[in-house]
């Protein structure tokens, strides 16, 4: 399952349909929202992991390869800190519905129709201002994801990382 949550953690975006062993970046390509990006975004940004690759409205950390900046190691913390929402929307999503932990669906497309209701059951819930409790879900420590995306990067999508990694407060 790919998603995009805004930050009351509403999912405004979903993907389902690739086992989890498939890799965020081959998701996403196959995603109608790569070819919507732009659209769906216009002046905004989505913030991904390393998984996904850099584009002009996709910003992903700086690859730490031992040299970078202190500018661009600002910008990877804050970008980990920021994607908390996204894994803490996950976080509450399995929470309401515990049968994602281990659904006892085994046919592909009633699977994804159920995620797919839960998704939208539990933005419901938010719009209701239905309260529930969750432990927040750490990030912090693992700024670069799973996976790094070995993908050509896009040379305007990397001017703009820089533009935003250099507005950033140290």
């Amino acid at each position: 399952m790919q998603a995009v949550c805004d930050h009351r953690k509403k999912i405004i975006d979903v993907f389902i349909g690739y086992p989890g062993s498939v890799h965020d970046s081959r998701i996403f390509s196959n995603s109608p929202l790569k070819a919507s990006l732009q659209e769906k975004c216009g002046r905004y940004f989505l913030l991904g992991d390393s998984g996904y690759p850099l584009l002009p409205n996709l910003l992903t950390p700086y690859k730490d390869r031992g040299n970078l900046t202190r500018r661009q190691q600002n910008y990877n913390v804050q970008l980990s800190k920021n994607r908390y929402i996204i894994e803490h929307c996950f976080g509450v999503l399995k929470q309401k519905f515990r049968q994602l932990y281990h659904l006892k669906i085994r046919r592909t497309r009633l699977i994804c129709h159920f995620i797919r209701a839960a998704c939208v059951l539990h933005n419901m819930a938010l719009d209701n201002y239905f309260v529930v409790d969750v432990e927040p879900v750490e990030i912090y420590n693992n700024i670069l994801g799973d996976e790094e995306n070995d993908g050509d990067e896009n040379m305007e999508a990397r001017v703009i990382r820089d533009q935003v990694a250099n507005t950033l407060p140290m």
